[in-house]
This record gives C-alpha cells, sequence and structure tokens, in this order.
C-alpha cells in the first residue's frame, strides 16, 4: 500500500488531503525539549488532540521547511498541575511585534536537521474562520534519524517564560501579549511579561545551524 492509499483525514469537516508527493527540499526541521536518537511515529502527541484516532489516519512524524525552537522547552511545575486539573490544553502562546512568547515554560532542547528524503509533502486545507485554508505539511510515517542535532541555549524565534496564569480554556491558544495582559490577575505574572516585551527581540542562530538555512 503506498503512502496515499495510507493516509486519510481524520475529519474531513475539519480538513482535506489534497495532494500527497515525496518532499524536494534537502533538509527539513524539527524541534524538541528531548535528547533523541530517532523520531518514531508511534510517539506522535497529536494523538492526545484528536482522541482516539490519527490526524492522518496513521501515526507519522512531522517536520517543517524552517527550524524553530517552538518545543525547545521544559514545562514549569504549575503548568504541569494545571493541565492535569483541567483536562485540556492550557498552553497560552503570546506575540507582540516581532516576538513569540510561550508562558510555563524553560528553555531547553533542540532543534534536529532532517533529510527531506525521508518525508512526503502534503497540501491540505484547514476549515478556518468560515473558509478553507490551503497549506503545506511535511510528515514521514516512518522512523527517521536526524543528520544533526543542534542544542538550544539561546531563543532562535521563540522566548519562554516560566511565569505562568491560565485564563481559561476560551484564552488558550495565541493571543497578543497585550490581549494577555488585559485578562491576567496575577501580578508577578504581568510584570514577567511586560519586562519580556519592552525590549526588542534578538533571535540567536546557532553556528552548526547556519549550513541548514
Amino acid at each position: 500500500m503506498n503512502i496515499e492509499q495510507q493516509l486519510k483525514s481524520f475529519n474531513e469537516d475539519e480538513f482535506k488531503i489534497i495532494e500527497v508527493k515525496p518532499c524536494t527540499k534537502e533538509f527539513l526541521f524539527h524541534s524538541s525539549g528531548k535528547k533523541i536518537e530517532k523520531l518514531d511515529p508511534k510517539y506522535n502527541r497529536k494523538l492526545d488532540a484528536y482522541g482516539s484516532v490519527h490526524e492522518y489516519g496513521i501515526p507519522v512524524v512531522y517536520a517543517s521547511d524552517k527550524p524553530s525552537n517552538a518545543f525547545c522547552y521544559t514545562p514549569t511545575e504549575l503548568y504541569e498541575e494545571t493541565r492535569s486539573k483541567e483536562g485540556n490544553s492550557v498552553y497560552h502562546r503570546l506575540t507582540h511585534e516581532n516576538h513569540k512568547i510561550l508562558l510555563g515554560a524553560n528553555l531547553k532542547g533542540y532543534i534536529y536537521v532532517l533529510s527531506g528524503k525521508d518525508f512526503y509533502e502534503v497540501i491540505r486545507e484547514d476549515f478556518e474562520t468560515g473558509k478553507w485554508i490551503r497549506s503545506v505539511e511535511w510528515i514521514s510515517p516512518h522512523e527517521v534519524v536526524p543528520v544533526d542535532s543542534i542544542e538550544i541555549k539561546k531563543p532562535y524565534d521563540w522566548e519562554m517564560v516560566p511565569e505562568y496564569e491560565f485564563l481559561g480554556v476560551e484564552y488558550v491558544g495565541e493571543l497578543t501579549a497585550k490581549e494577555y495582559l488585559l485578562h491576567a490577575k496575577n501580578e508577578f505574572v504581568k510584570q514577567a511579561i511586560e519586562t519580556c516585551i519592552e525590549k526588542p527581540f534578538v533571535p540567536f542562530t546557532p553556528e552548526k545551524l547556519k549550513k541548514y538555512i
């Protein structure tokens, strides 16, 4: 059975697979808070988001055509306690000018460089804001051994802020920093965010990463 036959949208009212073809890019990227020797589809955490089904019908490894340290972090104890208590996604991602900020997290992890030959390019359409939006995603149904692993000690594109206050499930997801501050009650958390956004964000690109981008 080829890859096109294996892949199936978990819900065609939410997203549709338009086309699947071999990846033509030399390198792709995957970030994680953990040191790993290979990426295994069976550890696909997106299963949590869709209950008992995988987004594509089978477990896959996800990659991006652009490096990011968005998942290079360890969650704080408060964040973990909140998630356990609520039983839902409880993350807050903030934006401010060129800042991208994840609350309740400490920076720690790796950007993994992957061979594009190990992946398929999927053109998909997601039903968002009342219309179908087309995008591209890179996936592999097989185990993938990284070409290189690059430890992230400074923010490449995301800053991690350990301070965290859960605003409720209606605010989970991405907010502007100003929106979050309007709803936050904890002055300690508000001060941490204000301190973070008052200075321009200067991204840091590790030397090892430069040859892949």
